[in-house]
């Protein structure tokens, strides 16, 4: 099993990345994150692949994980961090 023990800093997201993760988080798909952004299907792709490579993470799955853990979210009124 991988260990993660290096988290992104949120400052090397963008706003409009930190939208998306918020989004994948609440089980959007891209069509519907595409109509709630105003922007293309193409568009969310390339955000979820710069949010890929910047969170080191391989799918969606990898996103949320580091999302929590990197407390570049929080769901409900608190942010969850191991």
């Amino acid at each position: 099993m991988k260990t993660y023990k290096y988290h992104t800093p949120k400052s090397l997201l963008t706003n409009r990345e930190k939208e998306v993760i918020e989004l994948i988080v609440n089980e959007y798909s891209t069509i519907e994150i595409a109509n709630q952004l105003y922007l293309s299907m193409e568009t969310i792709k390339s955000h979820r692949r710069s949010i890929m490579s910047k969170l080191n993470a391989r799918n969606v799955a990898g996103i949320v994980r580091e999302a929590i853990l990197g407390e570049h979210i929080s769901i409900g009124n608190r942010a969850y961090a191991s």
